[in-house]
C-alpha cells in the first residue's frame, strides 16, 4: 500500500475514533428525552425492554457488516460467497421467529429474551473465531446461523412486551421507543465498528476481532440485563406495569408470556 494511504488512514482512524465518542456523549445527553425514563439505568420492565432490543440490533448490525469484509479478505470468498454466509443469518432469523411462535408458553417472560441474546452472543463469538485460519469457515457459517435464531426468538418477544408492558394510550409511543432504541443503538455500534477499522493501515485479523467483540458484548450484556423485562411490582394478586398502572391477575399472567 502507498504511503500516502498508509499515513491518511493512520490519522483518519483516531479522528474518528474521537468524533464517535463524542457523538456517544452528546447521544447520552439527547436519548433519555425521547426514550422511556429509567432506560440509561435498565430499569425494570419497559425501559429494559426497549434497551434489550437495541443491543440485540447493534450485536446483529455490527457483526453483520464486518463479515463479509473478513471473509473477502482473509478467507478470499468472492462477493456471492460473503453474501450467502449473510442469508444464512436471514433463513434462521425466520426460523427463530417461526419457533418463538409455537414453543410453549415459558415461566417467566425474561426466557425468550435472555435466550435469544444469549444465542446471539454465542454465535458472534463463534464467528469471530473465523478470522483465525485454523479455524473451519463452516464453524463460523454457523456461528451466523446460531446468531439469526437469537434475533428470531428475540424481536417478537420483544414487540409483544413492549405491547403488553403499555398502557393503552400509549401503546404507540412506547413502540415508537421501541424503533428509536433500535435505530440510535445499531447506528452508534456501526459508527464504532467503521472507526475501529480505520483506526489502523488497513483492516486485518484484530480489527475484525475488536469489531466482533464489541458486538459480542453487547448482546452479553444483554443476557445480563434480560432478567429486568419483569417489571417491578409483581404480586400475587396483580402487577405494577412500567407506566404506573395496574392490572388484574389475569393480565400479570398475560404479561409472562413471551
Amino acid at each position: 500500500m502507498p504511503h500516502c494511504c498508509t499515513t491518511g488512514g493512520s490519522s483518519a482512524g483516531p479522528l474518528a475514533v474521537g468524533l464517535v465518542a463524542a457523538a456517544v456523549v452528546g447521544l447520552l445527553v439527547c436519548a433519555p428525552r425521547l426514550l422511556p425514563a429509567g432506560f440509561l439505568r435498565a430499569g425494570r420492565g419497559l425501559p429494559t425492554v426497549i434497551g434489550l432490543r437495541g443491543l440485540a440490533s447493534a450485536a446483529f448490525a455490527g457483526a453483520e457488516v464486518v463479515i463479509p469484509l473478513m471473509l473477502s479478505r482473509e478467507r478470499e470468498f468472492t462477493p456471492t460467497g460473503a453474501g450467502l454466509v449473510l442469508t444464512t443469518g436471514a433463513v434462521f432469523w425466520s426460523v427463530g421467529s417461526w419457533l418463538q411462535g409455537r414453543l410453549p408458553t415459558p415461566a417467566s417472560s425474561a426466557t425468550l429474551p435472555r435466550a435469544g441474546l444469549g444465542c446471539l452472543a454465542a454465535g458472534t463469538a463463534t464467528v469471530a473465531l473465523a478470522v483465525l485460519p485454523d479455524v473451519p469457515v463452516p464453524l463460523g457459517v454457523l456461528g451466523w446461523a446460531v446468531a439469526g435464531l437469537g434475533m428470531g426468538l428475540l424481536y417478537p418477544s420483544l414487540s409483544v412486551l413492549t405491547l403488553e408492558l403499555s398502557a393503552p394510550g400509549e401503546q404507540g409511543r412506547n413502540s415508537s421507543s421501541l424503533q428509536l432504541g433500535d435505530s440510535l443503538f445499531a447506528a452508534t455500534v456501526l459508527a464504532l465498528t467503521g472507526a475501529l477499522l480505520a483506526a489502523g493501515p488497513e483492516p486485518g485479523p484484530r480489527s475484525y476481532l475488536a469489531t466482533l467483540a464489541v458486538a459480542a458484548g453487547c448482546a452479553l450484556l444483554g443476557v445480563l440485563l434480560a432478567g429486568r423485562v419483569v417489571p417491578a411490582g409483581v404480586t400475587f394478586g396483580g402487577v405494577v406495569t412500567s407506566t404506573g398502572t395496574t392490572s388484574s391477575s389475569a393480565d400479570a399472567m398475560r404479561s409472562e408470556r413471551p
